[in-house]
C-alpha cells in the first residue's frame, strides 16, 4: 500500500460530504505524548509512544484495510429515520439527522464492496461515531444485505465493529435485527464462504452476541473493550473494580474467544493472510502411479522405541508446522472461554495448497506443563475440523500426547463429550484426512485425531492403549515389567503396520527425529504430500465409504460358523488344560506324601 496518511486518503471524500476534517489530537489520551509530526498517528491514529489506538471513523477504517480507491458503497438508500416515532426528552429523529450531518453517513452501518491486495470482498463497518454504532432497523438491514451480497458474489465478508449494542429508541424492532442478520450470516456460512470479523474498541451488545461470534476468524485490536455487557454493567454486577485487562481483547485472546490481537498497522496484512490461506483454490496433483510405500522400520525393542518417542529433543507439533508449512494462521480457543495450549490448530500452506493442521503440542523434557489435553483442547480441534469441512480444506493431524487430562475439573467440564465429538468430527470430515503419529500416541486422546483416511507413523513413534508402565502396574503390580508389557502390547511402528492400524511408516534421520528436526520435517512433508495427492484423486463419496469400511471393520472377527467352532475349541482346550493341571497337582501331592513318609520313617 502506498505510504499515505489517513487524512490524505479521506480528504476528497470528506470534502464531497461537506464534512470538515477533524483537527489532530495534540497529545495522546493515554500517555500524554506529543503527537505533532507522529507518522504512526498520521497514518493509523496510533500513539507512537504507548501504542494507544484512537477511534477511527468508518471511512478511515476502510482506508486502512482496503486497496486505495477500491471501495464502492452499497445500499446507501436504505433508510428509516424513526420507525416507532419515539418520543423522549430529546427528539430521536433530530439525533439521527444530526448524526448524519456530523459523520457524513446515512446510518451506523457502512457497507459496500472492495479489494484487499486484489482479492474481492464485501465489507461492513459499524461506526461508533454514529449514535454509538448502535444497531437499529436500517443498520440490521444493511448488514443482512451485506451477507447476502457476499453469498451471491461468492466472496468473503469482512465486518469491522465498533458498537454499543441495540438502539433502544427503536424498541423490539431493533432487537429483532439479531435474527435478521444471523439468518443471512448462516446462509453465507452454508455456502462455504468465510466471514472474518475485526473487533475494535468497543464491541458490545447485540452485535457481539450475534453475528460477531459467528465469524470463522476473529481479529481484535489491542486493548479494545469487548464483551456482551458494557464495562459499567459488569462492574456493578461484580460489586468491585475489575482486574486489569478484564473485558479486553487481551483477555479474550487468553480465554480463546478471539483468534489474534493485531496492532492496527499490521491489521491489513493479517487480514490478507487469513483470506489468502482460507480461500486458496490451488490443489496438488501427481501421476497415478505414485503411491506411498510402507517405508522401512527400525528393529529396536519396544522399550527403546518408547524412550525415543519421549526424547526431550524430539520435534513437537509446533516444530513440524514451522518447518513444513510456508505460512500458518493459528486458531485460538474453543469459543467457550478456554484455549488449551496442548492443541495447536490453524490454517496453513503446504506446497502451495491450503490445509488445516491440528497438532497435539506436547512439550518434551523437564517442564511444569506436561501436555495433558483438556476438554477445551478437544473442542478447539473439533472447531478446526469443522472449519476444514466448511472451506473444503484437507486435514493433517499430528499426534503426540500423554493423553486426556484425568482431573475432576476436566471431567466436570465435559471431557468425555469433547473427546467423542472430536472423534466423530474426524470420522465425518468431508475432506481428505491424514493423521501422523509423531511421538507417543496414547489412548483415546490419540484415537480422537487419528481416525483418518490415511494414518502414518514416524519410525520411532509408538501407539498405545495405555502407557506401558501403567499397564505393568495394573496387570502385574510390578512396574519393573514395563519392557515386557511394551513388547506384548505391540506398540511400535512396525507392529502397528503389521496389525493394519497404520498405513505406512515414515523414516527418521540418523538415530531419530531428535537428531535433525529439519530433515525429519522434510521426510514427513514428503510422505504427507504423497498421501495427499493420492487421496485427492478419489471421489469424495468413495473416500468416505472407504473410511467407514476401514473403521467399521478394524480388528479381525470371524464368521458365525467359524467363530462358533473357534469358541468351542477354545473352551475344550481350556478344560483339557485344567484337567492336566489337576492331574499334575495330584502327582506332585503323591510324591510330596511319599517324601513326608520317608522323613517320618527316618
Amino acid at each position: 500500500m502506498p505510504v499515505r496518511t489517513i487524512r490524505g486518503l479521506l480528504k476528497r471524500s470528506e470534502e464531497a460530504d461537506g464534512v470538515e476534517p477533524e483537527p489532530p489530537h495534540e497529545r495522546c489520551l493515554s500517555c500524554g505524548a506529543d503527537l505533532e509530526g507522529s507518522r504512526s498517528y498520521e497514518r493509523y491514529r496510533v500513539c507512537h509512544a504507548c501504542g494507544f489506538h484512537f477511534h477511527l471513523t468508518a471511512n478511515e477504517r476502510l482506508a486502512t484495510l482496503l486497496d486505495p480507491g477500491s471501495f464502492a458503497e452499497t445500499d446507501r438508500g436504505v433508510t428509516a429515520i424513526d420507525p416507532l416515532s419515539f418520543a423522549g426528552r430529546h427528539s430521536y429523529r433530530s439525533r439521527v439527522i444530526n448524526a448524519q450531518r456530523r459523520t457524513g453517513l446515512a446510518e451506523a452501518a457502512l457497507t459496500g464492496t472492495g479489494t484487499v491486495f486484489g482479492r474481492d470482498v464485501v465489507v461492513a463497518v459499524l461506526d461508533f461515531a454514529f449514535l454509538g454504532g448502535s444497531i437499529g432497523v436500517v443498520a440490521g438491514e444493511r448488514l443482512a444485505r451485506a451477507f447476502e451480497k457476499a453469498t451471491a458474489r461468492r466472496t468473503p465478508l469482512v465486518t469491522v465493529c465498533s458498537t454499543s449494542g441495540t438502539r433502544m429508541q427503536e424498541g423490539l424492532l431493533a432487537l429483532m435485527q439479531v435474527p435478521r442478520v444471523i439468518v443471512a450470516a448462516r446462509r453465507h456460512a452454508h455456502q462455504g464462504l468465510p466471514h472474518v470479523a475485526v473487533l475494535t474498541d468497543p464491541t458490545t451488545g447485540s452485535a457481539y452476541s450475534g453475528f460477531v461470534n459467528l465469524a470463522d476468524y476473529a481479529l481484535a485490536e489491542p486493548n479494545a473493550l469487548l464483551g456482551y455487557a458494557a464495562l459499567r454493567v459488569v462492574q456493578e454486577q461484580e460489586g468491585h473494580d475489575l482486574p486489569p485487562h478484564a473485558h479486553t481483547s487481551e483477555s479474550h485472546l487468553e480465554h480463546g474467544l478471539v483468534d489474534a490481537v493485531v496492532p492496527r498497522d499490521q491489521l491489513r496484512d493479517a487480514l490478507a493472510l487469513v483470506l489468502d490461506v482460507i480461500m486458496s483454490d490451488y490443489r496438488l496433483s501427481a501421476p497415478e502411479n505414485k503411491r506411498a510405500g510402507r517405508g522401512p522400520h527400525t528393529a529396536r525393542e519396544a522399550l527403546q522405541q518408547l524412550e525415543l518417542s519421549r526424547h526431550e529433543q524430539r520435534p513437537t507439533a509446533g516444530d513440524f508446522v514451522g518447518r513444513m508449512l510456508t505460512s500458518f494462521v493459528p486458531i485460538r480457543g474453543d469459543r467457550m472461554g478456554s484455549d488449551d495450549p496442548a492443541i495447536l490448530a490453524g490454517f496453513g500452506s503446504l506446497a502451495g495448497e491450503a490445509v488445516v493442521v491440528v497438532g497435539e503440542n506436547r512439550p518434551h523434557g523437564e517442564t511444569e506443563w506436561r501436555g495433558w489435553i483438556g476438554p477445551a483442547g478437544f473442542r478447539k480441534a473439533t472447531r478446526a475440523l469443522r472449519l476444514a469441512g466448511k472451506f473444503q480444506l484437507p486435514v493433517i493431524t499430528l499426534i503426540d500426547s500423554v493423553g486426556a487430562l484425568p482431573s475432576l475439573e476436566s471431567e466436570e467440564a465435559g471431557l468425555g463429550h469433547a473427546i467423542a465429538e472430536c472423534t466423530g468430527a474426524m470420522l465425518e470430515a468431508p475432506v481428505p484426512t491424514i493423521a501422523v503419529i509423531t511421538g507417543e500416541g496414547s489412548s483415546e486422546a490419540a484415537v480422537a485425531l487419528a481416525a483418518a483416511d490415511r494414518v502414518l507413523m514416524l519410525d520411532n513413534a509408538v501407539y498405545e492403549v495405555i502407557r506401558p508402565e501403567d499397564a505393568a502396574k495394573i496387570l502385574y503390580q510390578e512396574p519393573g515389567r514395563t519392557a515386557e508389557v511394551a513388547e506384548r502390547m505391540r506398540i511400535t511402528s512396525h507392529d502397528c503396520l503389521r496389525l493394519g492400524v497404520v498405513d505406512a511408516t515414515v523414516p527418521e534421520p540418523g538415530d531419530g527425529a531428535h537428531t535433525n528436526h529439519q530433515e525429519a520435517a522434510a521426510l514427513l512433508r514428503r510422505s504427507i504430500l504423497r498421501e495427499l495427492t493420492t487421496l485427492q484423486r478419489q471421489r469424495p463419496k468413495r473416500r468416505l465409504e472407504r473410511r467407514y469400511e476401514r473403521y467399521r471393520h478394524t480388528g479381525s472377527t470371524r464368521s458365525w460358523l467359524r467363530g462358533t467352532l473357534e469358541r468351542r475349541l477354545a473352551h475344550l482346550f481350556d478344560r483339557i488344560g485344567g484337567i492336566a493341571d489337576r492331574l499334575r497337582g495330584r502327582a506332585v501331592g503323591r510324591r510330596r506324601g511319599d517324601y513326608e513318609d520317608m522323613d517320618i520313617a527316618v
